[in-house]
């Protein structure tokens, strides 16, 4: 991977989708999309002047001219959302940053080493960088992925962030706290909001019949509905979780479904507000067979920048993973 040519490619894309801002009348982030769709469709969608419409072809043919790869292009498209963020004001947490990313990614590969047809799902998908960055660090042969979120704009950056990385991804527009169209998946990722409640959950919930309208245990709840037997859910959750109200009530009706395998808290140097720290917290439903583990797996990252402490995290975490036959064979 190249930093000249994420440059390269962001410098290009960013050009394209100013001029949308400047002669097309739009914010940024729906210029970004809307310039997504015309390097994916090598056309120009919008009614611009013909002289724009011609510096869009030229841009466009560049971008097709330069050799990528895959990873490059979701890098210089982060750059172009960050950009995009600050510009529409729309909080920057919605995008889980690359370093966290690898992490779930790495899980995922390890969790399901030999699985052919995979499933997996975000459902609380963002802009679409979580998952396209996990899709980006493992290999197989067959995935079949979903996207759920409940906000529009954020929905169609998602499409826009699989388009332009050539993945045939499956959105839906609606909150994971109710019913959702997809199937069963084998692989459950989300960056939980840290906050928030909801009114409307699913009507079999047993949280909210209990008054839980805490929305992040509604959304884990409800998407234990949509793994396979044995299936995995790898959650971003505030280090906070545990603490809110109903958190008894809440573990109850967690390992009733699931078993809690690990809980690992993110280095502090990654979240500038002490009260925005996050962890990643791992679950696997229950299926008959299975042997639970012999403790769960409590710990914290170090700084990203400790090599050493860093791989010595990952491979305990590979030895949990052996020792406790958690990965699916």
């Amino acid at each position: 991977m190249k930093h000249e040519t994420i440059e390269n490619l962001y410098d290009i894309i960013d050009e394209m989708t100013m001029l949308l801002v400047e002669h097309g009348n739009m914010r940024y982030l729906d210029a970004l999309c809307a310039t997504g769709e015309n390097i994916v469709t090598a056309d120009v969608k919008q009614e611009v002047d013909m002289e724009i419409e011609v510096k869009l072809f030229a841009l466009g043919k560049k971008l097709n001219e330069t050799e990528f790869e895959v990873e490059e292009v979701r890098k210089a498209l982060q750059l172009a959302l960050l950009k995009g963020m600050k510009a529409d004001h729309v909080p920057i947490d919605n995008m889980t940053p690359d370093s966290i990313a690898l992490i779930i990614g790495h899980l995922v590969a390890k969790l399901m080493p030999d699985s052919q047809n995979l499933k997996i799902a975000d459902l609380t998908s963002g802009t679409g960088n979580l998952l396209t960055a996990v899709l980006n660090t493992f290999s197989q042969q067959s995935v079949e992925v979903y996207g759920v979120d409940d906000n529009y704009q954020m929905l169609e950056l998602s499409k826009m962030m699989a388009d332009m990385q050539d993945y045939d991804i499956q959105f839906f527009h609606q909150s994971s706290a109710r019913a959702m169209a997809i199937p069963l998946v084998d692989v459950v990722i989300g960056d939980l909001p840290t906050e928030g409640t909801v009114e409307a959950a699913d009507v079999h919930s047993l949280l909210a019949a209990e008054g839980c309208n805490y929305l992040p245990y509604l959304l884990v709840e409800n998407h234990l509905n949509y793994l396979t037997a044995g299936g995995y859910g790898i959650y971003i959750i505030g280090n906070d979780f545990f603490s809110q109200e109903h958190a008894g009530k809440f573990h109850e009706v967690l390992t009733h479904s699931a078993e809690i395998g690990m809980l690992l808290q993110l280095p502090t140097t990654l979240f500038k507000d002490e009260s925005k720290q996050k962890s990643i917290f791992v679950i696997r439903k229950h299926k008959q067979g299975n042997i639970p583990a012999k403790e769960v797996l409590v710990g914290h990252f170090p700084n990203f920048g400790n090599i050493e402490e860093f791989r010595t995290m990952l491979t305990k975490l590979e030895k949990w993973i052996t020792i406790n036959k958690w990965a699916r064979s």
